[in-house]
């Protein structure tokens, strides 16, 4: 593995509160352009001006790239879950 493919890296912006956004919880995985990432922590930015005026927040969704092990760990812990629930209704 390369050494900076462990570094955390910004994701993308939001207006949704963290607590608005369990999807993006930390500790989650997500999609970023072909490559999945583990959510680290979320980080406050300065409001938005908007052009109306008036301001809303902002928060910077950062993450780490996953290895090749935990994309194959997630991969058989989704397969589990969906095992486990495919005769529940």
């Amino acid at each position: 593995m390369r050494w900076f493919a462990r570094r955390e890296e910004p994701l993308f912006r939001t207006h949704q509160a963290p607590f608005q956004s369990p999807e993006w919880a930390e500790g989650q995985v997500v999609q970023h352009g072909d490559r999945l990432f583990r959510v680290t922590r979320w980080v406050e930015c300065p409001s938005v001006l908007l052009e109306r005026g008036g301001s809303v927040r902002e928060w910077e969704v950062r993450g780490r790239r996953l290895s090749d092990q935990e994309m194959r760990a997630e991969v058989l812990d989704a397969a589990e879950r969906i095992k486990d629930t495919d005769g529940e209704q």
